[in-house]
């Protein structure tokens, strides 16, 4: 969408729908798929369709249900810095097994500074910020950076050069820190992954079409 592509089918048909980062404000309502993109979002979740957003998808998705989004508390967040889950996120089934503090990839200028009506924090970051929140069963926005692969710290230290000099940070001490905690975050996001695949998008409306079939 971000390309000039249109959505005109129906979300409500879909399976799931799935917002991920990008580097543009979630603000910048100058992008014109920007409206797009929270049209489409709220159109999904008001049919019941699982919807899981990212960074700036978890930003995005945040807008298009009614809550705001604006800069970090304490600016940029670059690199490792612990989550910890609420009450109500230790409780819920996408984050049960997970330690209630875990150490997570941010790559953060902005987040979602007030929630939807109803919608209910699940985790928060250093700055109490909202790290992970949901809204209903079915929908949920996560700020930090649970489905990075290791080739891709590398990659966006060497496109925001000039962030990290901003941060005081090199991309030797980034690469350093993620060698030594990446195996651990791998095999607890591995954990959230599935979780996801089987609580939050199971593909029930394909199960019900075959179980209907003479």
């Amino acid at each position: 969408m971000h390309r000039g592509d249109h959505l005109d089918t129906d979300p409500g048909r879909f399976d799931a729908v799935l917002c991920f980062g990008g580097p543009q404000s979630a603000n910048d309502d100058s992008l014109p798929w920007i409206e797009n993109v929270i049209e489409c979002l709220s159109r999904a979740h008001a049919s019941g369709v699982p919807v899981l957003g990212i960074c700036l998808g978890s930003q995005l998705l945040a807008r298009a249900l009614g809550g705001s989004v604006g800069p970090m508390p304490d600016g940029p967040r670059v690199g490792w810095a612990e989550t910890e889950l609420t009450p109500i996120g230790r409780e819920d089934p996408l984050q049960r097994g997970l330690p209630w503090r875990m150490m997570n990839f941010h790559w953060n200028r902005e987040c979602v500074i007030d929630l939807p009506d109803e919608a209910q924090v699940q985790a928060t970051g250093p700055s109490s910020e909202i790290q992970c929140w949901s809204l209903g069963t079915r929908t949920y926005g996560i700020q930090n950076h649970p489905e990075i692969n290791r080739g891709q710290v590398d990659a966006w230290a060497a496109d925001d050069m000039e962030l990290l000099d901003q941060l005081g940070l090199t991309a030797r001490e980034l690469e350093e820190e993620t060698d030594e905690r990446f195996d651990e975050f791998t095999r607890l996001t591995d954990r959230l992954h599935e979780s996801i695949c089987l609580l939050l998008m199971p593909l029930d409306r394909r199960t019900q079409v075959v179980a209907q079939l003479p």
